[in-house]
């Protein structure tokens, strides 16, 4: 489908994973994209393969430790493509060895990992909205995660982190919808990327696995089709919500992965 033609659109966090994924989906349903993220090298690379294949993508570098970084991505989309219609907010990190459970983690990465996870998707927002504003309207899809609405033995931080992010949808949905900016938020459970791989052990994708109601995981292909419904029109009436991508995860009771045959 071309449901995104003549639109533009930021993904950050653009170079691997979830954000890999949905630059190529923007891409292939018409979008100009710009690919934002901290790996310029791996930005430009994906960026250079989608243009042989004839797709209007370029890179930037994006610190999303920095508000500069932001308004510097923002400004080259308007300057490359002429607007910015779509903001994916993709960025997102955990160090399980610091983000532990609430006796024992790092109190000290609490800064880090809400800079990162939360306040650059304000910074990205606040950039692009008055573009949006000016252009007659736009989407902002914020990928938050599963871990913001339920519990967990460790990640408190980065839990805490993406309940912001979803509750940070509402707000600029709620503020912002005059405008015809719809705004919503993306959970994904599991999903099979390389940072999952590499932060959780056989055993620990087993278990989402065995307590999944589908009979297999996430990939991020799941997940970037998603945040391209969201970014179409053919969603123009949902704004404010978040929506769970987690394989039927979060919609049972235990029992269902431990008795169920």
């Amino acid at each position: 489908m071309k449901r995104l033609v003549n639109k533009t659109a930021l993904v950050t966090g653009g170079a691997a994973g979830i954000g890999r994924a949905t630059v190529e989906r923007l891409a292939k349903e018409g979008a100009k994209v710009i690919v934002a993220d901290c790996d310029l090298e791996a930005a430009q690379k994906l960026a250079n393969s989608l243009k042989d294949n004839e797709f209007k993508v370029e890179a930037v570098h994006f610190d999303a430790l920095k508000e500069v970084s932001a308004l510097r991505a923002v400004d080259k989309a308007i300057e490359l493509f002429g607007s910015i219609d779509i903001l994916v907010n993709n960025v997102g990190v955990t160090d399980l060895t610091r983000d532990r459970d609430i006796e024992n983690l790092d109190v000290t990465y609490f800064d880090q990992i809400f800079h990162i996870n939360l306040l650059s998707m304000i910074h990205t927002s606040r950039a692009a909205l008055p573009m949006m504003k000016s252009g007659g309207g736009g989407t902002i899809i914020n990928v938050a995660s599963i871990g913001g609405m339920t519990g967990d033995f460790r990640g408190t931080l980065y839990g805490l982190s993406k309940a912001g992010v979803i509750n940070l949808s509402r707000y600029i949905a709620t503020q912002y919808g005059k405008y015809k900016i719809r705004c919503n938020s993306v959970s994904p459970g599991l999903v099979l990327t390389g940072a999952a791989s590499g932060n959780l052990s056989g055993e620990a994708i087993r278990t989402f696995l065995n307590h999944n109601s589908l009979p297999y995981l996430g990939q991020p292909s799941d997940i970037a089709s998603v945040i391209a419904f969201l970014a179409s029109d053919d969603s123009r009436y949902i704004t404010g919500q978040n929506i769970i991508v987690d394989g039927g995860l979060e919609c049972h009771n235990p029992t269902v992965g431990e008795f169920d045959e």
